[in-house]
């Protein structure tokens, strides 16, 4: 029985170092590269700044990964590089947030800036109208004007301006000259 309880231990040791292995597969063999290129693309940006802090939390947990990896624990150096690179995306995604908020922004003003002109030209249309249908008036009571006044019979009358009197009515006949004479 203790050969058996041997094997079944064995047994188990094999298969739990097997997948110790492929874990170790599994997992990123270049995360300290990976981290790196991340880092270098977050400090290109023109908005760094904001990520400052995660940046310098990332770096640090790199620092340990290799005092670790020097110390021979490999395990927990791979822990602190995927740490250290968990950081390094929070920050590019820290420094993409900025930019797309900055863009944001950007868009907003444009909107902002077209909402305004548009009233200014819809204001310099209504004033154009305003004044088109003013014209308009002013034309029609001409032509009414036109219409009201009698038409003119000679030339200068036409050139003396508008009639102000009326015109003046044949004066009446004598009486005597009505009956012939005879009386």
């Amino acid at each position: 029985m203790p050969r058996r309880s041997l094997r079944r231990i064995l047994a188990v040791l094999a298969s739990a170092w097997v997948v110790a292995l492929t874990a170790g597969a599994f997992a990123d063999p270049d995360e300290r590269a990976t981290t790196t290129s991340i880092l270098k693309e977050v400090e290109a940006s023109s908005s760094k700044d904001a990520a400052a802090e995660l940046v310098g939390r990332s770096k640090l947990a790199l620092e340990r990964g290799a005092q670790l990896r020097s110390a021979g624990d490999e395990q927990h150096a791979r822990q602190a590089e995927s740490v250290a690179r968990t950081w390094a995306e929070a920050a590019r995604d820290v420094v993409r947030a900025v930019d797309v908020e900055a863009r944001a922004a950007a868009a907003r003003r444009a909107a902002t800036d077209a909402g305004t002109q548009a009233e200014r030209e819809r204001a310099l249309l209504e004033e154009a109208i305003a004044q088109s249908g003013r014209l308009r008036a002013q034309l029609e009571a001409l032509e009414r004007e036109g219409k009201e006044q009698p038409t003119r019979t000679s030339i200068a009358g036409a050139d003396a301006g508008p009639a102000t009197a009326a015109p003046a009515k044949p004066a009446p006949k004598p009486a005597a000259a009505r009956d012939g004479g005879a009386k």
